[in-house]
């Protein structure tokens, strides 16, 4: 009986006569005024999420460095300063030459001036002086019956330079080679063909160069270019306006390589592929993406070879690029002679340092194709600076027999080099392409001497890294001629 008087009692309570707070939590909601989420309330949320997800983040982007070294480098120097190479404009040496050029007319004619100014004020000039006069000023213009003058005082153009001039306007006739890829000279790699040796023997360097005889006892020079394909215009202007017989060195990082490649072929230029390699000052000079790093792992570096041999087809061989501080190593540039040697293709140091190599000198042991780059043309780039190195370039030659220079794609560069070539031959030197060259500027080692210096170049290497230095010492692995070098045995 208490029971259904508790029950009644219950039921005869009304929910509206309690206070809010004592309300049951399901009518409190209910009662809520309903409003739509306000900015503040989506903040809360944001901020809420974030704050959960922060230290996954956070964990991401410490493990990028473990995972991708040289995406983990890029991301943490970002921001940072950046180091610009800075290279002399031709513009700016041209206004300088002709401010020179104007100075020297100027003194001049202020000497001549103060001369006449002194004749006319100091004694009277005799019948002999004014002779002396007219007759240097004859010639000047030339005397009749000598060369480029006429009978009746007239001056006609010299042979020689007719034949000059003629040569620079005439365009250059091409001479194509033949279409890349030949079969049998390639296989599938893993980011595309590259180049192998062909079942019968037959090598790329053998099927890819550019055919010249080689006459002993004559001094050539060899020229390449590099970084042909970065620029539209300056590409087009070194494949069609340079002499044929001057190599080209593509960058693996332009556009349209193939389509590059093949034009340059149809011209009749030789090609060779532009190898990045870690320079002395990196990273303030950065060859490019995937080039090959002292830092890396031999196999990382293999990786990265094959990706920039399956760039395109029909090269020669392939030139280092910087490479100051990768080609000084034997470790890291052992590795890479022995691939290139089982391609089949030739190797050229490009760093223009006129010395043996250690990838040269490992070249050479194992008779596989090798140059080295004696002279860098263009480091200045002006008209004056060009000529000089190239004069240079060509007194090596006679020295030493061969000589090779390199240069980059300018356009004062791609002049000078058309109107040097023009007159090469007066000077009884001929131009070759390098591929001709190959095998004459670094002799082999014998075995003892190859292993000797093998040795020699892997205590300076150890002892680099001990003091904290990847680059060894001029007397282990990059200072003398043949000190340096190694060998890869059979």
């Amino acid at each position: 009986m208490a029971e259904d008087e508790t029950d009644v009692s219950e039921e005869a309570v009304s929910y509206e006569d309690l206070p809010f707070n004592e309300l049951p939590i399901e009518m409190q909601w209910d009662r809520l005024p309903k409003q739509p989420p306000s900015r503040r309330w989506w903040l809360s949320k944001v901020l809420i999420i974030t704050l959960f997800l922060a230290p996954f983040g956070a964990i991401g982007v410490s493990l990028i460095p473990i995972l991708d070294p040289e995406t983990g480098w890029r991301l943490f120097h970002m921001g940072g300063p950046k180091t610009l190479s800075a290279v002399p404009g031709s513009e700016r040496e041209l206004q300088e030459e002709i401010a020179r050029g104007v100075r020297d007319v100027e003194e001049r004619t202020r000497a001549e001036q103060e001369a006449a100014n002194a004749g006319k004020t100091g004694d009277p000039q005799s019948a002999e002086d004014i002779t002396d006069q007219l007759g240097g000023a004859s010639n000047l213009a030339g005397a009749p019956g000598q060369d480029g003058v006429s009978s009746d005082g007239t001056t006609t153009p010299n042979p020689e330079e007719l034949a000059y001039e003629e040569a620079l306007d005439k365009p250059i006739e091409p001479d194509a080679l033949r279409p890349a890829p030949i079969p049998g000279l390639d296989e599938e790699g893993s980011f595309g063909r590259i180049p192998r040796i062909a079942d019968d023997g037959t090598t790329p360097f053998d099927a890819y160069k550019r055919p010249f005889e080689i006459v002993e006892g004559q001094p050539y020079v060899g020229i390449i270019v590099t970084g042909i394909g970065l620029n539209d215009r300056r590409t087009q202007a070194a494949i069609t306006d340079l002499p044929l017989n001057i190599s080209l060195a593509l960058s693996p990082y332009s556009r349209d390589l193939p389509k590059v490649a093949a034009s340059a072929r149809e011209m009749g230029h030789e090609i060779f592929l532009q190898l990045p390699m870690e320079p002395i000052d990196f990273p303030l000079s950065d060859p490019g993406p995937r080039a090959l790093l002292t830092s890396l792992p031999e196999g990382e570096n293999l990786v990265r070879f094959e990706w920039l041999l399956g760039r395109f087809p029909g090269y020669a061989g392939v030139v280092s690029y910087l490479g100051t501080k990768f080609g000084s190593l034997d470790s890291a540039i052992r590795p890479i002679i022995e691939f290139i040697d089982r391609t089949g293709l030739m190797y050229v140091e490009g760093t223009s340092s006129g010395s043996t190599s250690l990838g040269a000198q490992l070249s050479a042991n194992i008779e596989t194709p090798n140059a080295i780059a004696n002279i860098m043309i263009d480091d200045v780039p002006s008209r004056r600076q060009i000529d000089a190195r190239l004069a240079d370039l060509v007194a090596q030659a006679k020295s030493n027999g061969v000589a090779i220079g390199i240069a980059q794609s300018y356009p004062v560069t791609i002049q000078r080099l058309r109107n040097w070539a023009v007159r090469l031959e007066r000077q009884g030197v001929k131009l070759a392409p390098v591929s001709a060259l190959a095998k004459r500027q670094v002799t082999a080692q014998s075995a003892v001497e190859a292993e000797a210096a093998r040795r020699e170049a892997a205590l300076a290497e150890e002892r680099a890294l001990k003091n904290g230095d990847a680059t060894p010492s001029a007397d282990g692995g990059n200072g003398g001629d043949n000190a340096e070098s190694g060998t890869i045995e059979n």
